[in-house]
């Protein structure tokens, strides 16, 4: 199932960036994202790339009763993202993937952040992957669970940010 989604962040590329290779960001979209407990790895590299690894634990609420027997009372999610350096003008692409240990489901895909058009001053941070569950019978419908979750991440990340960048801005 492929996924693409696309939010818009009140800041040029680089704060962008900045902000999501945040630890105490990360730390605060895992517990909005509704984290029972996180883990957050932030790994830069002298060549200006990132590696940012994110594990939490989340309830398993959405999930068909069949595959909670898979993963228990809660589903651990583990999500890595390696940022390239920058362009020239400050815009990164990255590799996304999402696994879900216990589970043969997993995302793997781009992550961009672009100068919003017409907006020197706006990033436009675009997910763009395939989901896939490797489960008979139950694969389309646990897609569809757990790609209304990762929208929902995405835009809940939308929200998390804004009041993220409006507090460095002094606007909170």
């Amino acid at each position: 199932m492929r996924i693409t989604e696309t939010i818009s962040h009140a800041a040029d590329p680089q704060r962008t960036f900045e902000m999501l290779t945040d630890h105490g960001y990360q730390v605060l979209r895992c517990e909005r994202s509704g984290a029972l407990d996180q883990t957050v790895q932030i790994e830069p590299e002298a060549d200006g790339s990132t590696t940012v690894t994110t594990r939490r634990h989340l309830p398993n609420d959405g999930i068909p009763d069949i595959a909670k027997t898979l993963v228990g009372p809660q589903l651990l999610v583990v999500e890595t993202v390696r940022w390239g350096s920058p362009d020239a003008d400050g815009e990164r692409e990255g590799a996304m993937s999402l696994e879900l240990p216990g589970l043969p489901v997993s995302f793997t895909g781009g992550i961009h952040l672009r100068r919003a058009a017409g907006d020197e001053a706006r990033t436009d941070h675009v997910v763009d992957g395939d989901l896939e569950a490797r489960i008979p019978f139950l694969g389309n419908r646990i897609e569809r669970e757990v790609a209304a979750r990762v929208k929902e991440f995405v835009h809940l990340e939308e929200g998390v940010a804004r009041e993220w960048l409006d507090r460095d801005r002094g606007e909170a």
